[in-house]
């Protein structure tokens, strides 16, 4: 067990804007700690048409079990090809890497109480067909080994956070925005707190999506946003939607900030208004307002659910990259050093995708890769299924 080991991590999260491809480099020592650093990373889009098939499949239409099997299969020969890409990144063979973690592609997350009877989640992008294809052995479907252990099965990057934390002034809380925010608040002493904040780019996604008829999948530099004005009104209220206010251990996805929290939210707004610069105008405004809902959704968590506020803020995903979201996120945090993970020596990009090949090489290795604090487990496991090539 003890040695260096090299693993591909591989991701595609709720914004579905591509594979995340993470090569890292992992020393375990004999009592089985480890410590991690990147070799090499890459970002691949997702083929023309399986970002479509995925949205399809979140609404759960007509035929949706036979696109669900094959987009299974399509999603691993992508994941395939970015792990591939990434080993010529890092100038490695297959045989130089000793397993590849390969989160998917969540379809689906039900988020009951831990040890509930309504606890799911669905990843895809075959593990098979990524081994098959890549001749490296494979760990995937993580999530699921934490549920039958009474968990959420959600978040998992906490168990890398808390390797992490080793080098941050305590307590320090890692933030991710992806579609979804989550937070992983470490002290210097005691347990973690990880869960999820609320929505993150997923809102403000979908109006970019909307406000460009598809040309724009997101708010590049935030320069939508930064022209709009802040619906104040609506933000109050978005404030008060009950996961917010839920105690921790908790997680959420599409089934609360999707196309439910769009048709209540955001289509009465959008029909209302006349084609053209007056639209336009709306939907800036509202893209402002999502971005300021996903600071200020972190901030009021932080006050009212961890037990004390950090002293340093990591950022990590998509967010971090907003300087929208960066500056109301630290307004909205007085006191606290708010940055973002590249500024920490970790990666804003390629963060989860590198937690999910230390993932993989734990599986592989028989340890404990999840974290019963962050998801309310009854105990920490060596989740995920193993594919041989």
């Amino acid at each position: 067990m003890r040695g260096t080991y090299r693993s591909i991590g591989l991701m595609s999260g709720t914004s579905v804007d591509g594979i995340d491809a993470a090569v890292s480099e992992h020393v375990v020592d004999g009592s089985g700690r480890t410590s991690t650093r990147l070799l090499a990373a890459i970002g691949e889009p997702l083929p023309p048409g399986l970002r479509s098939e995925i949205f399809d499949l979140f609404e759960d239409g007509a035929g949706s079990l036979d696109r669900l099997a094959l987009l299974d299969v399509a999603l691993g020969e992508a994941f395939a090809a970015a792990a591939a890409e990434a080993a010529r990144a890092a100038g490695l063979r297959p045989a130089d890497v000793t397993v590849i973690g390969s989160h998917g592609q969540t379809i689906r997350h039900v988020a009951g109480a831990p040890g509930g009877p309504r606890r799911a989640s669905l990843q895809i992008g075959s593990g098979a067909v990524i081994a098959a294809r890549s001749g490296i052995p494979v760990a995937c479907d993580f999530r699921s080994g934490d549920i039958a252990a009474g968990g959420t099965g959600a978040p998992l990057v906490p168990f890398f956070d808390r390797v992490a934390a080793a080098a941050f002034e305590k307590p320090v809380a890692f933030q991710n925005y992806g579609g979804i925010g989550n937070v992983c608040w470490v002290p210097e002493d005691g347990p973690l707190v990880a869960f999820d904040t609320g929505p993150a780019n997923m809102i403000a996604d979908r109006l970019v999506s909307e406000m460009t008829g598809g040309r724009l999948a997101y708010d590049r530099d935030g320069l939508i946003g930064s022209g709009g004005t802040l619906r104040r009104d609506l933000l109050e209220r978005w404030l008060r939607h009950p996961f917010l206010s839920k105690e921790p251990p908790k997680s959420s996805g599409r089934e609360e900030f999707g196309s439910a929290f769009y048709a209540s939210e955001l289509r009465p707004l959008l029909d209302g208004a006349p084609a053209g610069r007056e639209r336009d105008s709306l939907c800036a405004d509202l893209v402002r307002t999502a971005e300021a809902y996903a600071a200020e959704s972190t901030a009021k968590a932080y006050r009212e659910l961890l037990p004390a506020m950090p002293a340093r803020v990591v950022v990590s995903g998509g967010g971090a990259r907003n300087p929208v979201i960066m500056s109301a996120l630290r307004d909205a945090l007085p006191g606290c050093l708010v940055g973002d993970a590249d500024e920490a020596g970790l990666s804003v990009d390629y963060k989860e995708a590198m937690a999910f090949g230390l993932f993989g090489l734990l599986r592989w290795l028989g340890l404990p890769n999840t974290e019963p604090e962050a998801t309310g487990a009854s105990r920490a496991v060596s989740a995920g299924a193993l594919y041989l090539p």
